[in-house]
């Protein structure tokens, strides 16, 4: 699904940093510290059946990735955080391993290069 879209869109990124560089490297490494901790966060709520929790995080993350220009990851976020609002419980491995892998495709990006 977001594996189409770009991992990171460098000119996203600065534009929602106002057009200041510096604050769009500290704000995109400001996600790359915690995409660790979401892993973990996200991981534990959904095998503990806690969603109401899941649902905060999601929302969290889906709020830090509209402001750091990684596009697929707010897609995959926004598209979970939607799932847990409206959607089965039976769709939800779905939007999550969507979130993971993209996750997982930034993190190998660990610098924003503008």
């Amino acid at each position: 699904m977001s594996s189409a879209l770009n991992v990171i869109d460098p000119e996203l990124a600065l534009e929602r940093a106002g057009g200041n560089q510096e604050l769009a490297r500290e704000l995109y490494q400001m996600l790359q510290n915690e995409l660790p901790n979401y892993i973990e966060t996200i991981q534990q709520h959904y095998n503990n059946g806690d969603f109401a929790a899941l649902l905060e995080v999601v929302h969290k993350l889906n709020g830090s990735s509209t402001y750091c220009g990684v596009p697929a990851l707010k897609e995959a976020a926004s598209s979970l955080e939607s799932t847990l609002k409206h959607g089965p419980e039976s769709a939800y491995a779905i939007g999550l391993s969507n979130v993971l892998s993209e996750i997982m495709r930034l993190q190998q990006t660990p610098e924003l290069t503008l």
